[in-house]
């Protein structure tokens, strides 16, 4: 049987407070992935959406980013391997200590905006976050951009990886995602964005903007709470899941 894990960020949820469509979103995640105080959030947020988390009874990821909440951590700060060593040290071990201590435990780190796109280019920013992961825990899960340096170097040092795909953000020929600035860049109609997610999970398979189809490794999709009409999106998938033995289940 084919499975997938689905994570959703949740830093939109923190933005605005959205507590209510978080306890909905949550039954139809397997993963979340916390801001942990840099690009946002805050102990407080984070300790909310631990408690949420661990009753609903799903993965719980640290997202660390860019010190950049000016930007929400989406801009370029051409860091160090040291400097970015440091920043994933600090923030993972934050959320991982908040989680044991609330009586839970942390599963995974993804990356977060500028942070994610050049560890997924830049060989010194992946050796620098996978080494302050593994120095932290060797158990936790990296995901990360699906075929990236990220994952290579990953495995390499022999820390399990998930790697992930994007059900409405456009793909490059070469296997990146065109960027946010490029026009049509992510898709907008849930049609569009449901025939992309399938695609992935069911080929590993996508296909990019310039009408071509490239093969991509997909152990896990990434939802964005941003469109209002997720909740649909989500339940819809989950029947569609049902429909064609797709199970959606968290990875461990």
């Amino acid at each position: 049987m084919v499975s997938i894990d689905i994570n959703c960020d949740m830093e939109e949820a923190l933005r605005f407070d959205r507590l209510t469509e978080q306890e909905e979103i949550l039954n139809y995640l397997t993963s979340i992935n916390i801001p942990c105080g840099f690009h946002a959030g805050n102990p407080h947020t984070i300790s909310r959406i631990l408690e949420i988390a661990m009753n609903h009874q799903i993965n719980v990821g640290a997202h660390p980013g860019y010190p950049d909440p000016q930007s929400f951590g989406r801009r370029s700060m051409n860091l160090s391997m040291k400097e970015a060593y440091e920043i994933v040290l600090y923030q993972v071990a934050a959320v991982e200590g908040m989680a044991r201590a609330l009586g839970g435990e942390l599963n995974h780190v993804k990356l977060h905006g500028a942070f994610y796109m050049e560890a997924a280019e830049r060989p010194d920013l992946s050796e620098a976050v996978v080494r302050a992961i593994m120095d932290i825990n060797e158990d936790l899960i990296l995901y990360a951009f699906s075929g990236s340096s990220l994952v290579q170097v990953a495995l390499e040092h022999g820390l399990q990886v998930a790697e992930e795909v994007f059900a409405d953000r456009v793909y490059l020929p070469n296997g990146r995602l065109a960027p946010r600035e490029m026009e049509g860049s992510v898709l907008l109609k849930q049609e569009d964005i449901f025939k992309q997610a399938t695609q992935l999970i069911l080929e590993q398979q996508v296909q990019t903007i310039d009408g071509g189809t490239i093969e991509v490794a997909a152990d896990t999709l990434c939802i964005y709470r941003e469109n209002v009409n997720t909740i649909s999106f989500l339940r819809d998938l989950h029947l569609w899941a049902h429909e064609n033995d797709v199970a959606i289940e968290p990875i461990r």
